[in-house]
This record gives C-alpha cells, structure tokens and sequence, in this order.
C-alpha cells in the first residue's frame, strides 16, 4: 500500500525517480495519467488496467461515452525509464499539473499523485486537517 509524502525535484530533461518508498510498489512497469486535481496520477500498469479496463464496456454507438474515453485516455502515458531508473514525466501532463522544478508524490494506497510543490501548498491552505477528516467522515458513512 502507498502513503506518505515526498519532495523531490525533476531535473533540466524534466525527468524524474519514482522516491524508492514507492518504487517497490509501483515497479518498472506503471501509467502516467491526468489526475483530478491538477495533479499527475501514476498507477502500476496492473492497477491501471483493472480501473480503467471498466470502460470497455462503453459501446462504440455511444459517441458521448466515446468523447470521454478519448479525453481521459489521451491524457495516459507508459512510463518509459532509462538505465538509471529516470522517466520523463510527458510534457502534456507536465503543463496540466504545473510542474517546472518542485514535486510533491503522495502515496494514496493503490497510486500516486504528484503535484507541483505550489500547488499542494495551495491545497494545503484551503481546509484545515479536521475540515479534511470532516470530508472523509462523510464520504465513507
């Protein structure tokens, strides 16, 4: 399972390591995706395909669940690391997410969420943490 939290940095080729604390989970092979929040989302690629192989179900007739299906996946990207176990974070996402220098990787269980270090900074300052458990509380009954 992923939790916790890490700052690291990409460097002047926007290329990034996965922190080691994710890495075991994540392994070699994993997805880039646009997340919901301003945020890069990375799942294994095992994870990845079980969320989202749900949506072979959408007809090909159903050109509005098509339209979707196009714009959510055009946003995924297999991660493709170099020697030194590196990955280019893909400019599309890169510009989505805000991310220049600073990164911040959350672990949330089953995937990863990296944010530029502005932006969860300005996460932060929107709820206070009991505001936040008060949002969970309510999502779980």
């Amino acid at each position: 399972m992923l939790f916790g939290e890490y700052e690291h940095q990409v460097d002047a080729k926007f290329r990034i390591r996965i922190p080691s604390r994710f890495k075991s989970f994540i392994g070699n092979d994993y997805v880039f995706m646009r997340g919901s929040n301003k945020c890069i989302s990375v799942y294994p690629a095992k994870v990845f395909e079980q969320r989202y192989g749900q949506f072979a179900n959408v007809s090909v007739f159903d050109a509005e669940g098509q339209k979707a299906l196009a714009e959510v996946f055009s946003y995924c990207f297999p991660a493709c690391e170099d020697g030194q176990g590196r990955v280019v974070i893909p400019e599309k996402l890169r510009n989505y997410a805000g991310i220049d220098k600073d990164v911040v990787s959350i672990g949330l269980g089953d995937h990863i969420d990296m944010y530029s270090k502005e932006e969860r900074n300005n996460i932060r300052s929107e709820k206070s943490y009991s505001d936040i458990v008060s949002v969970l509380q309510g999502k779980i009954g």
